[in-house]
């Protein structure tokens, strides 16, 4: 008898050994031959640009070709046609900048190994140090691994600001997108309530987070109080003032909503000398007649005791169309409560002036169905109101809006116009447990709406 050394059984010299159907692959590790001469082809020469360019830092690794190759396309591409750099022949070079050398080694080492040291996978700034390496010299096996691995970590302000400030600076793939917004996410989920209370913690924040923040439709501020945010923050950073002309001025129009600002408010905007004055002029007399045809808008986050139906949030677009993405959220218990054929109806919002509200309904069908419409609100004089809109739901199993429905239509009336079963199912199946448009007990709805011009 004679023991199998992978499967650890005896088995008869006569009888053939069977290969385990359910292994199909084996995984190797190549740490052990990590800039050894004994199993490597060549030396790579990591050249790192010091502060004198006439002495610059040299290290040299003994790498395997096969395996760098293997692992990246760029170092398939470096060891194989014109991107290489030879001394000699079994030598190729790299020039990297400085602060890339401590990251690209961990890098190579993971390219052998399959794995980081347990302080950099505890270290959100050095998880990202290599994630953006790794998204440099194209090793999708570790833009994989970090990206997974930083969504497992917990954020904190640090590490948002951090990974805002160096993806703002430096290009990335979309393999990176998901830690964006993860960190965008945190830090508006962290000042959407509270900005105002956490100015001084605002301050201290660099533009690119500041930026994240102030760009989102969920803060509970007005947009005077989104000014004095704004204004306080460039005094807080920038000390000169030829500084915080240049952020102000290029930043203002994304970060404020001049056209809902008070009148009091805009009459200190062209008074203030933080701001180019032609600027300043500009967006005030753009708001004045904006504010002269629209009504105007309390809050960016209206809390639903502010208003009448459920709460709905509009962004606007200029461009290219009048145009809006109109979003309502609906609770299980409020569609479970309302009965048959019964209304719910949301706040009125306004789309370059013209009223609407969407309304969700328990249709009467044979099954029963949960329907959607969008009604135009008038004022009693006889126009017609022609429009372009979509209704979209957000799936719990993708997380993302799905286009449900979408229709052209001319409003002469109040009557809505829309689908009596929006999700193509029953009543029960659209408002059970298991449905798959409920995402912690609530309806994720989306209205994109085009007012046709003639």
């Amino acid at each position: 008898m004679s023991v199998d050394s992978v499967l650890g059984k005896t088995h008869s010299k006569s009888e053939p050994l069977k290969l385990d159907e359910n292994v199909s692959s084996y995984s190797y590790n190549f740490e052990f031959a990590f800039n050894n001469p004994s199993f490597s082809d060549r030396l790579l020469r990591v050249i790192t640009s010091a502060q004198e360019p006439d002495n610059p830092m040299v290290e040299c690794i003994h790498v395997s070709s096969v395996i760098l190759a293997a692992a990246s396309p760029f170092f398939l591409k470096l060891l194989s046609n014109g991107m290489l750099e030879t001394d000699e022949q079994n030598e190729i070079t790299l020039r990297i900048d400085v602060s890339e050398k401590d990251a690209l080694i961990e890098l190579l080492k993971f390219i052998y190994g399959k794995k980081l040291p347990p302080a950099i996978v505890a270290s959100i700034p050095s998880l990202v140090d290599i994630l953006m390496v790794a998204d440099k010299y194209n090793v999708p096996s570790c833009v994989q691994h970090c990206t997974c691995l930083l969504l497992k970590l917990n954020m904190n302000l640090d590490g948002a600001s951090y990974c805002l400030e160096l993806f703002t600076n430096v290009s990335v793939s979309q393999a990176i997108k998901p830690v964006a917004e993860v960190t965008q996410e945190f830090l508006v989920a962290r000042y959407k309530k509270n900005i105002l209370k956490l100015q001084e913690e605002v301050d201290q924040l660099p533009l690119s987070s500041f930026e994240a923040v102030l760009c989102s439709d969920e803060l509970n501020l007005t947009e005077d109080e989104a000014y004095y945010i704004v204004l306080k923050w460039a005094r807080a950073r920038y000390l000169r003032m030829e500084d915080r002309h240049e952020v102000l001025n290029l930043n203002l129009a994304r970060f404020v909503r001049v056209r809902y600002m008070t009148h009091k408010k805009l009459r200190e905007v062209l008074e203030c000398e933080d701001l180019d004055h032609d600027i300043a002029s500009e967006l005030v007399v753009d708001a004045l007649f904006f504010k002269a045809e629209n009504p105007p808008l309390t809050t960016r986050a209206l809390t639903s005791q502010e208003l009448t139906g459920p709460l709905v949030r509009v962004v606007e677009f200029r461009k290219p169309n009048k145009k809006a993405s109109v979003y309502l959220e609906l609770k299980r218990s409020d569609c479970q409560n309302s009965s048959l054929n019964g209304l719910i109806m949301s706040q009125a919002f306004f789309v370059h002036g013209q009223a609407f509200h969407i309304v969700a309904q328990r249709c009467s069908e044979e099954m029963q169905s949960f329907g959607l419409f969008l009604s135009c609100v008038y004022d009693g004089t006889p126009t017609m109101v022609k429009v372009d809109f979509e209704f979209w739901v957000r799936e719990r199993s993708t997380d993302t809006f799905v286009n449900k429905f979408k229709e052209s239509y001319g409003f002469t009336n109040r009557l809505g116009r829309g689908t009596r079963n929006l999700c193509s199912m029953t009543w029960a199946s659209f408002i059970g447990n298991d449905s798959s448009y409920f995402i912690n007990d609530v309806l994720h709805l989306k209205a994109n709406i085009s007012i046709k011009l003639e």
